[in-house]
């Protein structure tokens, strides 16, 4: 299996053909690319999934950076402690990802990923130091916490609302562990074995339906089980229409339910 590793200052960007995690070869033989059309076609319109790993100049994984698609506000994923992620659902093909991380520069990444496989690759980001302006502070201001949506929500909404003493007490290991017990919610093994998706089973019909998800309240295009329980913070989840609250729901769609994942605080260390 072989990372390809990228640096760049900001402003370039670099083409990584990734390869399946299941291959032992760097570079793909000449001839594979003499596939029949037909072949190919059905299989590039099999979604393709990469698991990457964003780390800094030195080689050392970076948490908490932000992988997106390009021309898409969505966050696709964010990474754990090690600095890895995992995207599925991918087109297969040529798709450029964005990668942005508090400290680091920007930078834009082409993957060319093939239908129907899990593919990895390694995105290397560059330290950037700016002097940042000299803030006035009043005795007066208001002091906010990262968690302050989740508490407020959770005072005020109906929902099921788990804290990290909660997902601690419930010994989780990934982030479906965490929502096991909610009542309204059924987990099926996703595709090739990897984690559990999460089905609203109650509030949207008789059909069972697939929760909007949200990270820190940005729309997420993911799984729960993208997620470690180790990384979490807080859950929140929303079964059936009447839970959502109207500010996760701004576009009127009626979604038929929600989680949202709150990851844990960059400014206190692991347990």
């Amino acid at each position: 299996m072989a990372n390809a590793g990228l640096g760049m200052g900001k402003g370039w960007r670099r083409v990584v053909t990734v390869c399946a995690a299941a291959s032992a070869a760097a570079v793909t033989p000449l001839r594979a690319q003499l596939t029949p059309v037909a072949d190919t076609t059905q299989r590039d319109s099999v979604p393709a999934t990469l698991i990457g790993h964003v780390v800094d100049s030195t080689g050392v994984g970076l948490p908490g950076a932000e992988i997106t698609v390009n021309k898409s506000d969505k966050v696709h994923a964010i990474t754990g402690d090690s600095g890895e992620f995992r995207i599925a659902g991918l087109p297969s093909g040529a798709v450029v990802f964005n990668v942005r991380r508090i400290g680091f520069e920007s930078a834009s990444f082409t993957a060319v990923l093939r239908g129907g496989k899990t593919q990895r690759a390694k995105f290397s980001l560059t330290p950037t130091a700016q002097a940042l302006p000299l803030v006035s502070v009043s005795d007066t201001a208001t002091k906010t916490h990262w968690l302050d949506d989740f508490s407020r929500r959770k005072g005020t909404n109906r929902g099921t609302f788990i804290s990290r003493e909660e997902i601690v007490r419930k010994g989780a290991r990934m982030g479906t562990d965490i929502v096991r017990s909610v009542p309204g919610l059924r987990l099926v093994p996703r595709r090739g074995g990897i984690g559990n998706q999460v089905l609203m089973t109650r509030g949207d019909g008789p059909r069972a339906c697939v929760p909007q998800m949200f990270v820190h309240n940005m729309a997420y295009s993911g799984t729960l089980d993208d997620f470690v329980a180790e990384d979490i913070e807080a859950v929140e989840v929303y079964v059936g229409t009447s839970e959502v609250p109207a500010e996760l729901d701004k576009a009127g769609r009626g979604i038929c339910g929600a989680i949202v994942v709150w990851t844990r605080d960059p400014r206190k260390p692991p347990e």
